[in-house]
């Protein structure tokens, strides 16, 4: 029996760290993205774009994943190891807040409870629950692969060539929102990251992108009541 009662202690401990359950006091904020199918799939391979979602304590600088399409998450890229130009702004904080180093690999990436299957769908949901009343800035993070375009070619004037076939680098939205029933953000462009290779740091010029401004039609930010 007390093998049992301590099974069960365990377990009832994960299902609350994981943000299952949610606290008398808290609401959820709710994220629902809805894509131009029609956008990205006039890029060179037609995929949907590699997204993450996450929160940062305005405050404290501590980060939160909510989402992250599974390729991404876990490293399982078809035909390559790791594709470090896809969402490189969210690489970066995915090994400040899990305490990693290099990239999401099919031993060590992001767990299952924030990953989710690339999605060809026109709406993309994810939701977090939080304390009432507590303030977060958060960011959207998307990438569409192989959508290359004047200012971002495949091969540059001077001969350098996109190896990674990245196109458009990842487009970053970012937004602020306080946790009180039904209130409401929209996010707006804030950066891009790098073309060619990985760097976790923001560019805030975003001159030169432009599909990749037109592949999310909507972002709805929003605090649901309980």
């Amino acid at each position: 029996m007390k093998y049992l009662r301590s099974a069960w202690l365990l377990i009832s401990a994960l299902f609350f760290s994981n943000g299952l359950h949610a606290e008398p006091d808290s609401l959820t904020i709710s994220f629902t993205i809805t894509q131009d199918r029609v956008v990205y799939e006039e890029s060179d391979y037609g995929e949907p774009p590699q997204v993450a979602i996450w929160l940062e304590d305005p405050v404290t600088g501590t980060t939160r994943t909510v989402y992250v399409t599974y390729r991404t998450g876990t490293g399982r890229f078809a035909g390559k190891v790791e594709c470090p130009v896809a969402l490189p702004i969210w690489v970066k904080v995915y090994r400040r807040e899990f305490g990693r180093e290099g990239f999401p690999n099919p031993r060590s990436g992001a767990p299952e409870a924030i990953t989710r299957a690339t999605s060809r769908t026109e709406t993309i949901n994810a939701q977090a629950i939080v304390p009432r009343a507590s303030r977060w800035r958060y960011y959207v993070e998307m990438n569409v692969a192989g959508d290359f375009n004047r200012a971002f070619p495949l091969e540059r004037e001077d001969q350098r060539l996109d190896y990674h076939g990245n196109g458009q680098p990842s487009l970053i939205y970012a937004g602020e929102i306080v946790a009180e029933p039904d209130s409401s953000s929209i996010p707006q462009p804030v950066g891009r990251s790098d073309q060619y290779q990985f760097s976790g740091e923001l560019i805030p010029d975003i001159k030169g992108l432009d599909s990749a401004l037109r592949v999310f039609k909507k972002i709805e930010v929003v605090c649901l009541k309980k």
